[in-house]
């Protein structure tokens, strides 16, 4: 049914001048961003529009980079990645070390220089992936299978890339990955063609050449350093401090080697050697490449201060050999002090400290890898006929196999293998029957198994609770719902909040700080124990006996130095925002929020002021309810029968004949019974028996009214069709007809011939007249329903209007009290709608929004013009942040103009380009949960800042010895533990949003 919204377009929102309507009609739908500087600035905008002309990206590699610890240290990778000929964009993943590299291939770029690029700036890296980039919107999206192919892989790939559909092939080896479109190539059909052709492939389902490109990392691997470490350090320390303890062994650590070497210094420098050269060679390697590029990071506190006691220990023990005074076999009271153990822990510790800091920060990235680990290995085919081929035992097949149109078995426990359509199941019955229930819990939010029917849609990756269900596949590759989620969630991963950036900024220049302190350290000390004598040197031994007494003081002025390199360290403000939003974004995913955008939308959604929110299917269910209807009466007032509803009841009875005499269920709609002509004049009838046949003829009257009703909308598609034709099957109670001369007219609604008589059911003003209203009791009762609301639909029987029909939307679930947790939040809440302005304040007033903030008849440029006036500036100039809530078909562009765009109800398709936010589900409730997460994950990313900054301003005055006179003093060991304290304490605070509970749902309001 095609019926036209009432609109009445003459009346302009009262707030918003015509200038600022027409200027929202002439300006760019997109609003300035405030994700960004340089996409906020006009030459940027330009030079970068520039750029992205003059590349075209054909090709996204994605590498593994390994070594990143801080956010100086994924700044140079981008800066290094970026700076490349032919490369586009490209994106760091700090958390999950991944650079994802986009770029114009016909310029001869390849992904071994990417790689290359980045191990010269002393960064493990390795080749995940390289893909040709899908183009447009292709119908089947794109999926991909690895083949083994181990004689002429060149030849392979030629013959597939002529194939039709076949988008991209790589080679790695032996390793084959063929990358297509499923619409238009199918994986069985074309390894059946390289088999036929004499080649001989295999299928590699686990994809054994990304894993053997993953693996191809350089250097010592991290697990080897550590336990070499663990174990070298732990045999330096029993050295040191446990065995002597035990006098037999304390004899023969202290025996000579040489003249002045003792066995325990010796041992010491032996296994310390290989602690600082082998274990600690990430460190010296990135403290090379990251002084040759300028880029200071972690690497160079870590390499500096522990190289330069190692060094110093290193000199004691040569001078101990070659000194004069021990040549000559001077009397020695004591040797020079070495601290090779010092050097050794702090290597160890680290490494030790950056294990656990990983697996936390491996931690924040749990639901991207739940998601991951929802894509199935193997699937159980019946067939790939759409089920002509009859009764067939399933047969497990691997997932890269897989067609669309193939008939999937799905059985209790087990995931859907791909996206799909319930086709068939094992239980014989009602087809509209429940069947099947599946947990989506994971992909869309929902707490409850969903019940499925035959023809229902099954989400690829949701578990079967009960029920084994036959299913034909419709989505594979890039566009099933689990990809599009991980792709939104993965993108949300690579993004940087505004806030990023001044922590990146300060990162960029502490390290250089921290040494000009560090040198200043020691310059001050040298002067106050060297040069002004104000430390005397048995203030420095604390009772301990020296024969060296110079290397004491040395040590003393250089262990403050060394102290404040390696205490200070970026790491925390470099976790501070990615841990939090990793960590965010995974929480938010589970309740069925995906933010495409990651850290900006998070950082804009904690400070929004206003929210414009769309009626229908926002604020409403979106599927209007019959709730009311108007009958004329089918008698005028001399008592005769209507001639329309004689024709209409005469109609009725001969397609039902049968129906005569049966006893009706009480009808279950308010029905208004009109006069047709004014004043109103009773019907006179008298007795019993009149009664009844009175009551008889009306009830017969509307059960045909209901049948013409039903049986004219049967036959249309328009959303309105259903809910009518279900609700005239109900009251008619009889099987519906199939009219004839069925004619479907746009805007107006359906004409129909039925039994000879013709019924038309269409919007108000065709059949009541440009009023919408007709005349007398119609009217009065039109007028009514209008103003709670209601759209109205007329019923006309050969060109005589004989009954409306008030059809409202129904209030959303928790509309009303996610408005109020919204307002309670001081943010303003508005709503703008296309629908008639009566409507509109009939939602607003259920759902406690002011009248006042009501935007009716809006057009999509309208809404736009809105959203540009409610972001205008205050009187101080300031702008104010402005949220756009709708369903993401006809609000984009006032999606695009929002500060923050929110599409709900994506259900099973979440591409929404114009949204920051995409909302799975069509509740409000998420919008609320967006919000409160929002703000509590900028709390705890300024909470995670302040915590750097306190720790670096009180424990670098300490390191530097400001309070040694009151006996606070700190060790390199302490220094290690303390800085490796203060990033762990930035990713578990981080990690604490995992506990995350949305306030409407804790309390179930």
């Amino acid at each position: 049914m095609g019926f036209s919204d009432p609109r009445g377009v003459e009346e302009a929102p009262e707030d918003l001048p015509a200038d600022v309507l027409e200027r929202g009609a002439a300006q760019p739908l997109k609003a300035p961003s405030t994700t960004s500087a340089a996409t906020s600035n006009p030459a940027s905008t330009a030079a970068s529009s520039a750029s992205t002309d003059e590349k075209v990206i054909d090709r996204c590699a994605t590498l593994t980079v390994g070594g990143m610890t801080c956010s100086n240290c994924s700044s140079a990778v981008e800066r290094a990645l970026g700076k490349m000929q032919d490369v586009v964009r490209c994106e760091v993943d700090l958390i999950n070390e991944r650079a994802v590299v986009w770029y114009n291939s016909t310029g001869g770029a390849k992904p071994g220089d990417f790689v290359e690029e980045v191990e010269d700036i002393g960064f493990d890296c390795s080749l995940t992936e390289d893909a040709a980039v899908e183009q447009g919107e292709a119908d089947g999206g794109q999926t991909h299978m690895h083949l083994i192919c181990k004689e002429k892989p060149e030849a392979v790939t030629e013959l597939l890339s002529s194939q039709p559909g076949v988008l991209d092939v790589t080679v790695q080896g032996q390793f084959l990955k063929v990358i297509y479109n499923p619409q238009q190539a199918r994986a069985r059909e074309l390894i059946s063609m390289l088999k036929a052709s004499g080649h001989e492939v295999t299928l590699d389902p686990a994809g054994e050449a990304a894993s053997a490109a993953a693996d191809g990392g350089t250097g010592v691997d991290g697990a080897q350093a550590l336990l070499a470490s663990v174990c070298l350090t732990g045999t330096i320390v029993a050295i040191c401090w446990v065995l002597p303890c035990i006098p037999h062994c304390l004899h023969l650590l202290t025996r000579e080697i040489v003249p002045g070497l003792p066995v325990m210094t010796f041992l010491m420098c032996i296994l310390a050697t290989p602690v600082q050269i082998i274990c600690a060679q990430r460190f010296h390697i990135g403290a090379y490449h990251s002084l040759k590029t300028g880029v200071w990071d972690m690497n160079v506190l870590i390499s500096l201060g522990t190289f330069l006691t190692f060094m110093y220990s290193f000199t004691v023990v040569i001078f101990l050999i070659f000194s004069p005074k021990v040549r000559f076999g001077h009397a020695c009271k004591a040797p020079p002090p070495s601290y090779f153990e010092a050097p050794c822990m702090v290597i160890t510790f680290i490494l030790v400290g950056k294990a656990i800091e990983s697996w936390a920060k491996r931690k924040t990235s749990t639901s991207l890898r739940t998601l991951l680990a929802l894509k199935l290995s193997e699937a159980h085919l019946l067939s790939d006929d759409g089920g002509k081929g009859g009764e067939t035992e399933p047969k497990k097949i691997p997932m890269d196999l897989v067609q669309l149109g193939d008939i999937l078995q799905v059985f209790p426990g087990q995931a859907a293998p791909a996206d799909g359509r319930m086709a068939a199941s094992a239980k014989a019955g009602d087809e509209s029957a429940v069947v099947a229930t599946f947990d989506e819990s994971l992909l869309t939010g929902e707490a409850r198994p969903v019940p499925k029917k035959q023809g229902d849609f099954i989400i690829g990756g949701s578990k079967c609770v009960s029920g084994r269900v036959e299913m034909k596949v419709e989505r594979l590759g890039t566009k099933s719902m689990l990809s599009q989620i991980t792709s939104l969630v993965q993108r949300a991963q690579l993004s940087r909040a505004p806030v990023q950036q001044v922590a990146d900024a300060v990162a960029h220049r502490f390290v250089p700080l921290v040494i000009s302190l560090a040198v200043m350290t020691w310059a001050v000390w040298y002067w106050i124990v060297y040069r002004a004598n104000l430390v005397p040197l048995a203030e420095i031994l604390k009772g301990r006996v020296s024969d060296w007494p110079e290397l004491d003081r040395f040590f003393f002025v250089l262990e403050h130095g060394l102290t404040v390199l390696l205490v200070a360290c970026p790491c925390a403000l470099g976790l501070a925002t990615p841990t939090a939003v990793m960590t965010a974004t995974g929480v938010a995913a589970k309740h069925g929020i995906l933010i495409p955008g990651g850290a900006a939308p998070l950082e804009v959604g904690s400070k929004l002021e206003r929210v414009v929110l769309d009626k229908t299917g926002t604020l409403t269910s979106g599927q209007p309810k019959v709730m009311h209807a108007a009958v004329v009466c089918p008698r005028s007032s001399s008592g005769d029968l209507i001639p329309e509803w004689r024709k209409l009841v005469e109609a009725y009875q001969q397609q039902h004949v049968a129906s005569e005499g049966k006893a009706f269920s009480p009808d279950l709609l308010p029905v208004a019974w009109l006069p047709i002509s004014e004043p109103v004049t009773a019907i006179v009838v008298s007795g019993t028996e009149a009664a009844a046949n009175r009551a008889r003829q009306r009830s017969q009257a509307e059960r045909a009214l209901w049948w013409a009703i039903g049986s004219a909308e049967m036959s249309s598609e328009h959303p309105l069709a259903k809910e009518l034709t279900d609700v005239a099957a109900r009251l008619a109670q009889v099987t519906l007809s199939k009219p004839s001369a069925f004619e479907n007219i746009t805007g107006v609604g359906v004409k129909c011939s039925l039994a000879g008589v013709e019924v038309r059911v269409a919007s108000a003003k065709h059949i009541l007249g440009p009023s919408e209203e007709g005349t007398g009791a119609m009217a009065d009762w039109v007028r009514a329903v209008k103003a709670d609301g209601a759209t109205v639909i007329s019923v006309s029987v050969d060109d005589a209007p004989l009954a409306s029909i008030a059809m409202r939307d129904t209030l959303a679930p928790h509309a009303r009290s996610c408005v109020v947790e919204m307002q309670m939040n001081g943010l303003e809440v508005w709503m703008c709608t296309g629908d008639h302005k009566a409507a509109a304040v009939a939602v607003a007033r259920e759902c406690g929004i002011d009248e006042a903030r009501i935007i009716a008849d809006a057009l999509p440029v309208d809404k736009v013009a809105v959203v540009q006036k409610l972001q205008e500036g205050d009187e101080k100039g300031k702008r104010h942040l402005v949220a756009m809530v709708g369903d993401g078909v006809n609000d984009a562009p006032a999606l695009a103009a929002a500060d923050l765009g929110v599409a709900i109800g994506a259900g099973h398709d979440v591409t929404v380009d114009a949204a920051d936010i995409v909302l799975v589900r069509t509740n409000l409730q998420d919008l609320v949960t967006f919000l409160e997460l929002a703000r509590i994950t900028l709390r705890t990313i300024w909470r995670n800042f302040l915590w750097a900054f306190i720790f670096n301003l009180c424990a670098l005055p300490v390191a530097a010895g400001a309070f040694w006179r009151k006996g606070i003093t700190m060790t390199p060991q302490i220094a290690v533990c303390l800085m490796l304290a203060s990033s762990l304490f930035v990713v578990f605070s981080s990690l604490y949003l995992k506990n995350f509970q949305p306030v409407l749902k804790k309390f179930d309001v």
